[in-house]
């Protein structure tokens, strides 16, 4: 089907994230609810083991609404970024120009402003997130304290328990983006950058990338035409963090040097890449985006 965006003159890449995220303390993604028990979401792998899962979707989700929470200025008066496009979830605004429907994806059935809104076909697609070391979900009871109605009735704190992944754990995560020029790559960057912080349910939350003197952060950037490089998938069965970190190393080095169609960033020259393009965003981007309708 066709994309439905018009030609650009800038040149179109595919574009890879790689990265090895790690828990600074623990981590709750909500999954489903049980008698007094909230639930991680986690998967069972063929060896019967059950690891705690961070779901592609729900980075996504968080992705695109760090997006739509980007900080705008015009005339003295700030913005956020939802309010410059209408454009949120689940109702996106399935705008050619909207910085966010264009890369993440567009579904609008109905007609807005007097004109059909065509369907964007998300290019930017995410995976991994199954936990490295062989820890299972823990649990911790907490006490639910009841709302001033139900006290003043004389009912007591009750007990429940929470799921939750221990702190240090390896996650890793993989983004990729089908065919978009620099320019578009750039809030793609921002916004992997800027859910670091707000990954999990609840709190505590916040992931960062697993660094070392070796390699530094583990992050691989790819902007290519061809794929030439090795993909830096580490197999979910890798329970060690030593043997998965070195198998991420090793599939690292696996690229061409050099090759006018692929280009590959990794550690800290990645983390510059990715910072470089979401400042790019914030300070070219932003402020070439319309006024809100209304605005004075």
């Amino acid at each position: 089907m066709a994309s439905g965006l018009s030609p650009q003159t800038e040149p179109l890449y595919h574009w890879d994230i790689y990265a090895v995220l790690y828990a600074p303390q623990e981590v709750y993604f909500g999954h489903e609810t049980q008698v007094n028990v909230n639930l991680i979401e986690t998967v069972i792998l063929p060896d019967g083991s059950e690891r705690v899962y961070l779901s592609p979707t729900k980075r996504r989700g968080v992705e695109r609404r760090e997006l739509l929470y980007a900080a705008v200025e015009r005339d003295g008066k700030h913005f956020f970024l939802t309010d410059l496009l209408d454009c949120g979830i689940p109702n996106t605004c399935g705008d050619e120009n909207c910085p966010i429907c264009r890369v993440y994806g567009a579904l609008v059935t109905e007609k807005k402003g007097g004109r059909e809104r065509t369907t964007f076909i998300g290019r930017l697609t995410h995976g991994g997130g199954v936990a490295i070391p062989g820890l299972e979900p823990l649990e911790k009871q907490r006490a639910m304290h009841p709302s001033n109605l139900r006290r003043e009735s004389g009912e007591e704190p009750q007990p429940f328990k929470r799921q939750y992944g221990a702190p240090g754990l390896l996650f890793p995560v993989y983004n990729h983006v089908l065919s978009a020029s620099e320019k578009e790559f750039r809030p793609v960057a921002y916004a992997f950058l800027k859910s670091l912080p707000r990954l999990g349910a609840g709190n505590p939350k916040g992931l960062d990338f697993y660094e070392d003197g070796e390699f530094g952060p583990y992050l691989v950037l790819d902007r290519y035409k061809a794929p030439l490089g090795r993909r830096v998938v580490l197999p979910p069965t890798l329970k060690d963090p030593g043997e998965a970190l070195a198998e991420f190393r090793r599939r690292a080095a696996d690229a061409p040097q050099g090759e006018a169609l692929f280009r590959r960033y990794q550690g800290k020259e990645a983390l510059e890449e990715l910072r470089r393009l979401a400042e790019a965003f914030v300070s070219q981007d932003l402020p070439d985006l319309a006024m809100p309708k209304g605005s004075k």
